[in-house]
């Protein structure tokens, strides 16, 4: 007698192959597995059917059946590096370290050092 929980296929030349069954568990973060769980209920399958699908599909294509592509977010705007804008950040940091009594310090002495604290 077959277990239960083994699965039965039928190969290319009709043999009954039985695949055993394990159990596999992950780690996911409780608002994306209910996200996640909400959008499987919608298409009909519950958590471990549409597990077992992805697992599947990767086994047989060899290949991550997911297309991970760039957003189109950045980093920072078009013209965070312009010649202009770098100039102007050098220029502000220039004259705020022109005003800072911070240059004015040596902080190898304990006096400048408790002063800087204040």
């Amino acid at each position: 007698m077959i277990p239960k929980r083994d699965i039965i296929e039928l190969n290319k030349v009709g043999e009954v192959l039985v695949m055993k069954a394990i159990q596999v568990s992950a780690r996911v973060d409780q608002s994306i597995k209910e996200s996640a769980q909400k959008v499987f209920e919608r298409q009909g399958l519950d958590m471990a059917t549409a597990i077992k699908m992805f697992i599947t599909k990767t086994a047989y294509e060899q290949q991550i059946p997911l297309s991970v592509q760039e957003t189109n977010k950045q980093a920072y705007p078009d013209d965070w590096f312009s010649e202009q804008r770098i100039t102007n950040r050098d220029e502000i940091t220039r004259l705020a370290f022109e005003k800072s009594p911070v240059q004015d310090l040596d902080l190898s002495k304990k006096e400048d050092r408790e002063e800087f604290m204040q």
